[in-house]
């Protein structure tokens, strides 16, 4: 396998990744979960059985063996942090844009500063 064909397969499992949390995200907009421990059975199944939770399954799967995938190419003190970072950053900016949610200035520097950190790591 080439080296641009591994990098491929690292940003699939960073892809997977985010599709997996933006699914679960989805999956607890309109549920009103408890953990009452009477109704802990009713909000399992309801989970269960939730499109966007089966999908948060199988996304995990995919993104499971792309990152087994990914260690048998890249040394861990490579991998880790920069899928960690990279995902972190394309979460937040998914979570804003998908979601609306909140996005202060301090969290954008915080991405810049990410980004010059992710820059930085992938130097050998």
């Amino acid at each position: 396998m080439t080296k641009t064909s591994a990098h491929v397969v690292f940003l699939l499992s960073m892809v997977t990744t985010i599709i997996g949390q933006l699914l679960l995200k989805k999956a607890t907009l309109n549920q009103s979960l408890s953990f009452n421990p009477s109704q802990l059975l009713t909000t399992f199944f309801s989970l269960a059985l939730n499109p966007y939770v089966l999908g948060w399954i199988l996304s995990a799967g995919i993104s499971a063996a792309l990152w087994i995938f990914v260690l048998s190419r890249f040394e861990l003190s490579f991998a880790f942090p920069v899928s960690t970072t990279l995902t972190f950053i394309l979460n937040l900016i998914s979570s804003w844009w998908l979601f609306g949610e909140q996005m202060s200035m301090i969290r954008w520097i915080g991405i810049g500063l990410m980004c010059v950190g992710i820059f930085l790591a992938s130097q050998r």
